[in-house]
């Protein structure tokens, strides 16, 4: 029984673990949040639309938060910046 307890703390943890490292991430874009989609709600689609509408326009710092989130992949934000010339 000590095992499966082990087993279940230690998938809680990860869990956890996940769930605050999106949050920290997400929490790196409230500046570019107030600046340019103020007027969504979070975790709407509209937000989401917004911040892809203004992708080419987000802080390194937002990014980054995104990416450590999962709201966006790496392989997204290299698409867009090879699209830019960047």
């Amino acid at each position: 029984m000590t095992y499966h307890r082990a087993i279940l703390l230690i998938v809680f943890a990860v869990i956890v673990g996940a769930v605050s490292t999106a949050e920290a991430g997400k929490r790196k874009c409230a500046e570019d949040y107030r600046r340019f989609c103020g007027q969504w709600g979070l975790e709407t689609r509209g937000l989401q639309n917004c911040m892809r509408a203004h992708g080419n326009y987000l802080s390194k710092r937002c990014v980054k938060g995104l990416i450590q989130a999962g709201a966006i992949s790496q392989a997204e934000v290299n698409r867009k910046r090879q699209a830019l010339g960047r």
